[in-house]
C-alpha cells in the first residue's frame, strides 16, 4: 500500500496511469459470466448507460472519475456533451489523443472528485467501474456523492457502476484471486480480500511481463445496495432504481454488476 503521505490512487503511487492500463486490457476481462474485449466492454457499458439513464440526444453528462476515456469518448460518438474528469496526467493525456483519432469532442478536464464545485450543470453524471470509495474516511466519500449531487441539473441523474457486489463476496463467489492474460502479453494477478468491518476490500495487481514483476496495492470502501440507496437519499436524491446489468434487468444478489441511478 501507498505509504500515509501518498494514496493509492494519487498520481504519485502509479496505481493509474500506464500500470491500470495495461492491467485492464485482458483477455477474460472481468466478468465471470460473460467474457468481453476491452473494446467490447465499452460498447456494451455505453449502450447501458444511454438505456438507463434514458436521456435526450443534447443532454450534457458528467464522467467522474474518466480514467482514459472509455466511456465518455463513446458517449461523445453518441452525440451528447461531455466532461471528462480525471486526477491523472497520463489517463487525461492517453484521452485526448484517443478523443481526436475517433473525432470526439470531449472536454477534459484534471481534478480530484472530492473538489468538484459544479452547481446544477448536468443532465448526467456517471461513476463507472468499481470508482466509489476510493477515500479512507467515509465522510469523504460521501462529500464526493454530494458533490455529484450539485453538479446535477434538477431532476438530473446519477448512475454509479460496480462489480462487486456484497452477497456475492458472503456467498464465496465474487473472484476475490484470480489471473488474466493480458493481451500486449504478460499476465495480471489479482489478490484482495474484504474487511466486514471496515467494510474495504484491500487488494493488489501485480503485473507479469517480461520475466519481471510489478505490484500495486489499493484499498476501496465498497457498498451494500440497500447501504448506497440510504446514502443516496441522504445525500438529497428523490428516488433510486437498482439493476443488475446494462439490459435493465432487476437488481439480484447473485449478479455480478450493480448500477443506481439515482435522480436529484
Amino acid at each position: 500500500m501507498a505509504n500515509k503521505n501518498v494514496q493509492w490512487w494519487q498520481e504519485k503511487y502509479g496505481f493509474f496511469g500506464r500500470f491500470y492500463m495495461q492491467g485492464d486490457d485482458s483477455k477474460e476481462g472481468y466478468l465471470i459470466d460473460k467474457k468481453q474485449t476491452l473494446k467490447q466492454r465499452t460498447d456494451s457499458e455505453v449502450k447501458g448507460i444511454i438505456k438507463l439513464l434514458d436521456l435526450p440526444k443534447n443532454a450534457e453528462i458528467l464522467d467522474a472519475p474518466c480514467g482514459y476515456g472509455r466511456h465518455s469518448i463513446g458517449l461523445a460518438k453518441k452525440g451528447f456533451t461531455v466532461t471528462g474528469l480525471d486526477i491523472n496526467s497520463y489517463h487525461l493525456k492517453k484521452a485526448k489523443i484517443e478523443a481526436a483519432r475517433n473525432h470526439a469532442k470531449v472536454r477534459f478536464v484534471k481534478k480530484n472528485m472530492i473538489d468538484l464545485d459544479y452547481g446544477d450543470e448536468f443532465d448526467a453524471v456517471i461513476n463507472m467501474f468499481y470508482s466509489f470509495g476510493f477515500f479512507d474516511r467515509d465522510k469523504d466519500n460521501y462529500k464526493v456523492l454530494k458533490n455529484f449531487f450539485k453538479a446535477l441539473k434538477p431532476d438530473g441523474k446519477f448512475l454509479m457502476h460496480t462489480d462487486v457486489n456484497i452477497p456475492r463476496i458472503i456467498s464465496g463467489k465474487y473472484k476475490l484471486n484470480e489471473i488474466r492474460n493480458l493481451k500486449p502479453g504478460g499476465k495480471l494477478k489479482i489478490e484482495e480480500s474484504y474487511d466486514a468491518i471496515t467494510k474495504r476490500i484491500n487488494g493488489a495487481w501485480i503485473l507479469h511481463k517480461n520475466g519481471g514483476e510489478e505490484r500495486k496495492d489499493y484499498s476501496v470502501r465498497v457498498y451494500t445496495k440497500d447501504e448506497f440507496v440510504k446514502l443516496c437519499k441522504s445525500a438529497g436524491f428523490k428516488s433510486c432504481e437498482v439493476y443488475s446489468d446494462w439490459t435493465g434487468k432487476p437488481y439480484d444478489v447473485r449478479s455480478e454488476d450493480m448500477i443506481i441511478v439515482a435522480t436529484k
